[in-house]
């Protein structure tokens, strides 16, 4: 028996709910421990969600979150904090989030700045992370590298960016990186960057843990011609990564192109949601469609999972 934790940061219009149901119930038919947390526009799934409680999973809402869109309700099992979620992913053996692009050996991506809610969602992740005793790693990626730099947005978010930085790096332990390209391509000065954020040639490869891990899953769920998802899939490879694609949500359509392309060659290593191909009408080639229980087979035999 194993330990499946999923998290979700997407709202009522997204798939993620659905995929985070149809993963738990397989992974509980199989006998697998479930853990599923949800915060910020997540947390509107908590009530849609309670029945896989009484199946046996822990299923964990983050309170604050609920608060902030007026729908949370003091004193309803599942209430909690993303304290909750470091002592969840403590006790996980495999781990996939939607909406925030982490990893359970301590790589987080925060390709949103302080200026919204996605950016704290990935910073917030990352110090929950640091709660499992791991070496937690973050990537500030595109807009993300906004969080490199001072940024007043107590104006609207009443919260201090540069001290959540600080203290995830100073308090909690952990590095963040950002490559000198990003920050360039922002019109950002990296000499006027935090001293807590680290500027680097490739800020995926020095979050990428020593020595790497054996097999890496990427789930694409938007474009797989994305630079990021290109770039991370690429270097893996070629550390001698064994690595696994699986296209789900919209995914499915690159990823089928690209499996067709790829013929018996790639078999094993691009893969695509049999349930979204159907929903969108998608025909995957054959003996490349995934239904849920092998997408908890390869989430849990993967030593890493990130979903893009």
């Amino acid at each position: 028996m194993a330990s499946l934790l999923l998290c979700l940061f997407t709202g009522p219009r997204s798939e993620g709910r659905h995929t985070v149901e149809q993963l738990a119930r397989c992974a509980l038919d199989a006998g697998h421990e479930v853990g599923v947390f949800l915060a910020g526009d997540a947390t509107a799934h908590a009530d849609a969600l309670q029945p896989l409680r009484a199946s046996g999973a822990r299923v964990v809402s983050c309170s604050a979150d609920a608060a902030l869109r007026g729908w949370d309700r003091p004193g309803t099992a599942g209430r909690g904090s993303f304290v909750d979620l470091g002592s969840m992913a403590a006790e996980a053996d495999a781990m996939l989030c939607l909406g925030c692009t982490a990893s359970l050996d301590g790589r987080v991506v925060a390709r949103h700045g302080p200026a919204e809610e996605r950016g704290w969602l990935a910073v917030r992740l990352a110090t929950a992370l640091t709660l499992t005793g791991r070496s937690v790693r973050v990537m500030l990626e595109g807009a993300g590298a906004g969080w490199a730099v001072p940024v007043d947005a107590r104006a609207w978010m009443g919260a201090d960016p540069g001290a959540d930085v600080d203290g995830l790096v100073g308090d909690a332990g952990a590095a963040l990186f950002v490559s000198a390209a990003t920050l360039a391509t922002h019109g950002l000065d990296a000499t006027a960057t935090r001293a807590a954020v680290q500027v680097v040639d490739d800020a995926w490869a020095a979050c990428a843990p020593a020595p790497p891990p054996v097999a890496a899953l990427h789930v694409v769920t938007g474009e797989l011609t994305d630079a990021l998802v290109v770039h991370a899939i690429a270097a893996d490879a070629h550390d001698g990564v064994e690595v696994r694609t699986l296209g789900l949500h919209d995914g499915v359509y690159e990823t089928t192109v690209l499996a067709r392309a790829l013929g018996d060659q790639g078999l094993a290593h691009v893969r695509v949601g049999a349930e979204d191909c159907r929903r969108r009408g998608v025909a995957p080639p054959a003996g490349r469609a995934d239904e849920y229980p092998a997408i908890v087979d390869a989430l849990l035999a993967a030593s890493t999972s990130f979903a893009w």
